[in-house]
């Protein structure tokens, strides 16, 4: 499926969804990423992460989101009408491991139009990544962009 290239926050309306692909993190992104922002064991050892919590190498929360971000921001969808952003809600109900497919899906949870600036308004966009194997949910965000009319 071929993401639309937005033209306005007009555009998007509560339940819409969009399909941003599919990802997966190597075990070397994973090491790389966390050697910068999250140098904990079970994000770069294989022999420490095999005695934490998680019993492998995963991915870092924050990492499993950027990745998810990236998609949307690299796709033509907000392309033209993208401000900023300013709020977001994150969870992690599941580890990310290396080399797990996952498919990023975006949902539309609520368009809001500015009365100050009749030319810009927010939506809150749900981002959920669920793994291709099992179904099981890795990342549930929602995040407060704000957009061009």
């Amino acid at each position: 499926m071929t993401l639309p290239r937005l033209r306005s926050l007009d555009e998007l309306h509560p339940g819409d969804r969009y399909q941003l692909g599919r990802l997966s993190l190597s075990l070397e992104e994973i090491r790389a990423f966390a050697r910068r922002y999250d140098p904990q064991p079970f994000h770069l050892d294989v022999e420490a992460a095999k005695e934490s919590i998680f019993g492998t190498v995963v991915a870092a929360g924050l990492h499993t989101l950027s990745a998810c971000f990236g998609m949307l921001m690299a796709s033509p969808l907000l392309r033209d009408i993208s401000l900023a952003g300013s709020a977001m809600e994150i969870r992690w109900p599941a580890a990310l491991r290396p080399d797990e497919e996952v498919v990023v899906t975006l949902e539309v949870v609520e368009v809001t139009h500015s009365r100050a600036r009749k030319d810009r308004g927010s939506a809150r966009l749900r981002y959920v990544a669920t793994r291709v194997a099992d179904g099981v949910i890795v990342l549930d965000a929602t995040g407060l962009h704000h957009l061009r009319r």
